[in-house]
C-alpha cells in the first residue's frame, strides 16, 4: 500500500483497479490490459437506404420529389446522432495523471483552463455539422416545395438554389475552421 492505494501487478506488470474502480497507482508497465481506452456503444446507428431514382436514363431533366422529401428525412435522421456525439464528448475528461507528459496531454485535449482544446473543438465541429444538416435539409425541403412539377423546374433560377443552400455553406465552413482548417472561400 503506498499512500492508501493499494497496486496490484499482473503477469505484464500492469496495474489492475482494485473491485470498486477506484484510480490505482502506476507501477511503470508499459502494455495496457485489453478493455482499456475502449468505448462501449449502447445503441448502433442504422444509416437511412438511398432512394433511388424515378426518372427516365436519358430522358432529360426530371424533377422527384419525393426522392428530395425523402433526402431531407434522411438527413433528418443524422441531426440528433450528431448533437448525441457532442453531448457525449463533453463528458469525457482526459486525466492522464500528474506528471510533464501527462500535463501536456491534459492542455491538449482539455485546453489549459477546461474550456478548449482539441475536445472543445470538436464539440463545435459536431455543432457545425449538426446546423448544416439541418440548414441542408430545410433547404432541400424549400425547393421540394416550390417546384413539385417539371415544369416548376423550369422556372427555377440558379439564385434560387443558391438562396435556398446558402446557409451551409457557412455552416460547413465553421465546421473546417473549427477543426484547425482554413475554409475553402465558398460564401
Amino acid at each position: 500500500m503506498t499512500d492508501g492505494i493499494s497496486a496490484s501487478s499482473n503477469s505484464n506488470g500492469n496495474s489492475n483497479s482494485n473491485s470498486t474502480g477506484d484510480p490505482q497507482q502506476y507501477d511503470g508497465g508499459t502494455t495496457i490490459g485489453h478493455g482499456h481506452g475502449t468505448v462501449t456503444q449502447g445503441t448502433t446507428f442504422s444509416p437511412p437506404d438511398v432512394p433511388g431514382g424515378s426518372g427516365d436514363p436519358g430522358s432529360g431533366t426530371s424533377v422527384d420529389t419525393p426522392s428530395m422529401l425523402l433526402f431531407a428525412d434522411n438527413i433528418d435522421k443524422l441531426i440528433q446522432p450528431t448533437r448525441d456525439a457532442a453531448t457525449e464528448l463533453g463528458k469525457v475528461q482526459a486525466e492522464p495523471g500528474a506528471f510533464y507528459h501527462a500535463n501536456r496531454i491534459r492542455a491538449k485535449v482539455n485546453g489549459p483552463n477546461a474550456d478548449s482544446g482539441l475536445k472543445e473543438s470538436y464539440i463545435r465541429v459536431f455543432q457545425d455539422l449538426a446546423r448544416g444538416l439541418g440548414d441542408l435539409r430545410d433547404g432541400v425541403e424549400q425547393l421540394a416545395q416550390h417546384y413539385t412539377t417539371l415544369e416548376d423546374a423550369g422556372r427555377m433560377k440558379a439564385t434560387d438554389l443558391q438562396n435556398a443552400m446558402q446557409s451551409t455553406s457557412s455552416d460547413f465552413t465553421s465546421l473546417v475552421t473549427d477543426a484547425g482548417g482554413s475554409g475553402g472561400g465558398a460564401s
